[in-house]
């Protein structure tokens, strides 16, 4: 019994289409996170929410990131904890003008999780 042979053409055209294609699922996944993270984010002042931001690496890479240091503490909680003044001055609310002393015992927050639920929410991929 004879062997079948077979002729295989490789377009180059349908390699760039396909590296194309990548790099939008790519943008629009990171899109999508970062909206979906805006969406719920605990607002307070709007800092948290004003500073979610994406970056493409490389056209199938990226990251989505809050510019905020305390992000952490709103999206894990915190867990009861002392606060002391790095000075000769008691702490204060900026906001409410209200003075604490020298040290304060915060009683800790709950977790407020945005970011893992927006990175791990099951959604399909969109190409346009």
């Amino acid at each position: 019994m004879p062997l079948a042979s077979v002729r295989v053409v490789i377009n180059p055209a349908g390699i760039a289409d396909l590296e194309a294609l990548a790099a939008r699922v790519n943008r629009n996944m990171l899109h999508d996170i970062a909206q979906d993270a805006r969406r719920r984010v605990p607002v307070d002042t709007g800092e948290l929410r004003s500073t979610i931001r994406t970056a493409i690496n490389t056209p199938t890479s990226g990251r989505v990131w809050v510019g905020t240091d305390h992000w952490a503490p709103t999206e894990y909680g915190s867990a009861p904890h002392v606060i002391r003044a790095h000075g000769p001055y008691s702490l204060h609310n900026a906001e409410t003008g209200q003075y604490f002393g020298p040290v304060v015992h915060h009683p800790g927050t709950p977790e407020q999780p945005f970011m893992r639920p927006a990175a791990f929410t099951k959604r399909r991929p969109r190409t346009t």
